[in-house]
């Protein structure tokens, strides 16, 4: 019996569909339209920090290769 095959029934990988970018979006504004708790201030505030320190860095590589 392989993998594929649980009892009589033959179990099927369902993979999930791609989202496109405006799905995406729309999730997002989805999750800032939800009630926050504490946690989604913290999260946000993580996520913001993360961003700041991406955009630094970034910034910081290209000043070091235009010069």
């Amino acid at each position: 019996m392989s993998k594929n095959y649980c009892g009589k029934h033959e179990v099927k990988n369902k993979q999930p569909a791609q989202s496109s970018w405006l799905q995406k979006i729309q999730a997002f504004l989805a999750y800032l339209r939800r009630p926050k708790t504490v946690f989604d201030f913290k999260d946000r505030t993580k996520a913001l920090l993360l961003l700041a320190a991406i955009i630094l860095s970034v910034q910081y590589l290209v000043k070091i290769f235009v010069e």
